[in-house]
């Protein structure tokens, strides 16, 4: 599901600029905008899908909703 996400988000949404939001996900037409949140978030998250283990040890940091990393204290 992840890598079907990714491919995509390359596939349909990349321009020569970065990234369009989509104005309707059946004919794929692009709007000329990038959300803000794109980068923190979503390529946040796919990155997180696909890096290795010992890219983050989880057990000592939790995301929030937006993508914010946050040390958990035991």
């Amino acid at each position: 599901m992840g890598k079907q996400m990714v491919d995509d988000i390359l596939k349909h949404c990349r321009n020569d600029v970065g990234f369009a939001s989509l104005k309707n996900v059946q004919t794929y037409e692009k709007a000329n905008s990038m959300q803000s949140f794109f980068f923190a978030e979503t390529l946040k998250y796919a990155y997180l899908l696909f890096a290795p283990e010992s890219a983050l040890d989880l057990k000592k940091i939790v995301f929030n909703t937006e993508a914010h990393p946050f040390k958990i204290n035991p």
